[in-house]
């Protein structure tokens, strides 16, 4: 509901945080938990490292943002309260409800199908989007040029390239395993309807989101196959790559997409601007960082550093485009470094899940699959600042 019918589907402004179908959901998600709970109806899980390496990041972020003062726009979309609040505590609390459910096998079925059924309506909602087809294209808001970003693209309901290339590459994932572990009539569906995943990834036109898909594809093959079959499948897939990427570096730095081939490009040259910028920052204050969600206004005074031929003006107007930059100069390697413990942890888990030869072998595939998904996510937080989409982290 967060991805396909939030805020520019429908919000009723009361006061200063608008009400969204989400947010609704959200209420009567933590009520049907406290229900389930008092039911004795949930599954608690001893608490582990990665619930630690969270609780401790979600501890500093929130210390990080209180030491440094309210700011005046409170709980305007994007500023730092809502950040925190959209971007890691409403994603953490999803996080613990459902780690409270029972973890069976049909339960993770549905979780396979549902996001499947959902990867199917996005592609093929991509396509009509990238054909002109507005006819067939629900939301409505997904026609208006006027909502949100990356118009022109493939953005679906989500209404940015980004967020629906993630979406739909987790979704693909999730529609493979569901397929694997059906019939054969269920693969055949699944290999007839592929073609559509590959084109919405196309038609998004977002670098970060094709990296994503091969390092996940990579880690299947890696982790997924055996003997001399993954290692050929490997080296072809390797060869493939860097053929196709060393023969099309120009193309894929400056392409045609919503702006002109040189805008494209320039995107990629600010990604340089925001590293230099950044590294000054964390020289100033390694530790703990200027402050959450300070980077916009702490990040001025380092454009006019003239020893660079970086364009350094070009990001005055822009936030963070990198999720462990931002973490770096915002809280230091205090907080980057328990985010980067969290993803560890949560690779770690998936591994020994894995390789667990005595559990099940849709537990195993949920192992692998987990560490799919963290495979997609390390090009999009490496060239985006996820914690502003909250669907994207509540999804990881």
């Amino acid at each position: 509901t967060g991805a396909c019918l939030g805020a520019p589907f429908w919000k009723m402004d009361l006061g200063p945080l608008p009400l969204t179908l989400d947010r609704l959901l959200l209420i009567g998600l933590l009520a049907a938990y406290t229900i389930q709970k008092r039911l004795g109806r949930t599954d608690p899980k001893p608490i582990g490292p990665a619930d630690r390496w969270l609780g401790a990041l979600l501890a500093v972020l929130t210390l990080s943002f209180l030491l440094t003062g309210f700011p005046p726009e409170k709980l305007a979309e994007g500023s730092p309260l809502w950040r925190l609040g959209a971007g890691y505590l409403i994603p953490a609390l999803l996080y613990w409800v459902a780690r409270q459910s029972p973890m069976e096998n049909r339960v993770v079925q549905r979780v396979w199908v549902v996001l499947a059924g959902l990867g199917l309506y996005l592609a093929v909602t991509g396509i009509l989007e990238k054909t002109g087809q507005w006819w067939a294209v629900w939301p409505r808001h997904i026609a208006d040029p006027k909502v949100e970003l990356h118009f022109g693209r493939a953005r679906g309901p989500m209404v940015h390239a980004v967020s629906f290339g993630f979406y739909v590459t987790i979704c693909l994932l999730a529609a493979g395993f569901w397929a694997w572990h059906r019939g054969r009539s269920v693969r055949l569906v699944f290999l007839a309807v592929l073609p559509a995943f590959g084109a919405a990834l196309l038609f998004c036109y977002t670098r970060s989101v094709w990296m994503g898909a091969a390092l996940a594809g990579l880690v299947l093959i890696g982790l997924g196959l055996q003997g001399r079959v993954r290692i050929v499948a490997l080296a072809a897939v390797v060869c493939i790559g860097a053929a196709a990427a060393l023969g099309n570096l120009d193309r894929l730095i400056a392409f045609q997409r919503e702006g002109s081939a040189a805008e494209t490009a320039q995107s990629v040259h600010m990604r340089g601007a925001f590293a230099y910028v950044s590294w000054k920052m964390f020289l100033d204050r390694p530790l703990v960082g200027f402050g959450f969600g300070r980077f916009p206004e702490a990040k001025l005074p380092y454009l006019a550093d003239r020893q660079t031929h970086l364009p350094l003006e070009s990001i005055r107007p822009y936030v963070h485009h990198n999720t462990f930059l931002s973490l770096l100069t915002e809280t230091g390697l205090v907080g980057l470094g328990l985010f980067l413990g969290l993803l560890a942890s949560w690779a770690q888990a998936a591994w020994r899940l894995l390789r667990t030869e005595q559990a099940a072998a849709w537990a195993r595939a949920q192992g692998l699959l987990q560490l799919a998904l963290l495979a997609v996510y390390l090009p999009q937080a490496l060239f985006h600042e996820m914690s502003y989409q909250p669907h994207d982290q509540a999804l990881l």
